[in-house]
């Protein structure tokens, strides 16, 4: 809420209100949820919040049903965060093509395989959406949740139903991918109720699961030699980005005593954390081309792509670890993860 404008009798006392709800940084929801006594003037701010929803009891609006499902769906479709769902699905196509090292691994097992990943990874946002709904109100008001699109607990439903499908897709691959889905989902689960909280824990768990679905990518093809440095490098690459996003969070964090490694220690901290994770990357990334693992096309992509745009970021988070610039990072560091990607796959053609 930005501000609140009242006419009518009784409006002196009524815009008390809307200073208190601007004061605590409310949303729309928190009004629509606020129980008023019934029927009374009072109420008025609430009717406003259920208007702004198209959910008013007392004011005729003929409803525009399909228009109703489209945007619940597409609110859901935000919530499970598609473009990290994206990520998912091709690094364990990627994951499998490496370990087969013959072109594309379009088999059946590895889109089994690929689409739990993004099942558990949707249920994995979900969680983490429904547990940070407050911290959230600070941080992303714009989400499903905090801006009354979804209530709290259909997302908790929304997320049991997607890790329960998601692993037991597992079961029609095998038992290994059985237990990596397992893993995953309990890791999620422990991460959004308590890892998430805990300075540094939390962001290597992200890294580590991400990692993982490469791995995962080499069990539906039986190998996962192959696998391992593409794990390496998203583990390290995540675990700087999950940093970067703690740092664009302090002030929720803060607000509701996450213990992220910003709030814990410093936003220096945070970011000198954050430069050893990238650092990390650039000194790693010409290993596998100089012990013959990939062909030349990976380095001019990996070092011009991966490594300079990392420098980029480095220096730019240096000098400004504000919000807005911590945000912009972390968004462009979502997009040069494809560019990573890339740069593997072209080095791993024969």
């Amino acid at each position: 809420m930005l501000g609140v404008g009242i006419v009518g009798p009784g409006v002196g006392e009524l815009i008390a209100e809307g200073v208190l709800a601007i004061e605590m940084a409310a949303v729309a929801a928190d009004l629509e949820w606020t129980i008023y006594p019934h029927p009374t003037l009072s109420e008025t701010p609430m009717e406003s919040a259920e208007i702004f929803f198209g959910q008013s009891t007392h004011l005729y609006r003929p409803k525009n049903y399909r228009m109703e499902i489209l945007l619940r769906i597409l609110a859901y479709l935000e919530l499970s965060r598609p473009v990290n769902g994206l990520i998912a699905f091709i690094s364990v196509f990627l994951g499998a093509t490496f370990a087969v090292r013959t072109g594309m691994a379009l088999i059946p097992n590895t889109f089994v395989v690929a689409i739990s990943a993004l099942l558990i990874l949707a249920a994995g946002n979900a969680l983490s959406d429904y547990c940070d709904h407050d911290i959230d109100r600070i941080n992303k008001p714009k989400r499903p949740i905090p801006s009354g699109r979804i209530r709290r607990n259909e997302a908790l439903a929304f997320s049991i139903v997607l890790l329960s499908l998601g692993t037991l897709l597992g079961f029609f691959v095998n038992r290994y991918a059985v237990g990596i889905a397992a893993t995953v989902s309990v890791s999620l689960v422990a991460y959004a109720l308590w890892l998430k909280r805990m300075p540094l824990v939390g962001n290597v768990v992200v890294g580590f699961l991400t990692g993982l679905t490469f791995i995962a990518g080499g069990v539906a093809v039986a190998s996962i030699r192959e696998t391992l440095v593409p794990a390496i490098f998203a583990f390290l690459f995540t675990t700087a980005r999950e940093i970067v996003k703690d740092i664009e969070d302090t002030e929720g964090d803060s607000a509701y005593n996450a213990q992220t490694i910003a709030v814990f220690w410093s936003k220096r901290v945070a970011v000198l954390m954050a430069l050893i994770f990238m650092v990390a990357v650039i000194l790693l990334s010409p290993v596998p081309y100089l012990l013959n693992w990939y062909s030349w096309p990976y380095i001019p992509t990996v070092v011009i792509g991966v490594d300079l745009a990392l420098v980029y970021f480095s220096v730019r988070l240096w000098k400004d670890a504000s919000k807005e610039n911590s945000a912009k990072i972390q968004r462009w560091m979502k997009w040069d993860i494809f560019v990573g990607l890339g740069a593997i796959y072209l080095g791993s053609l024969p």
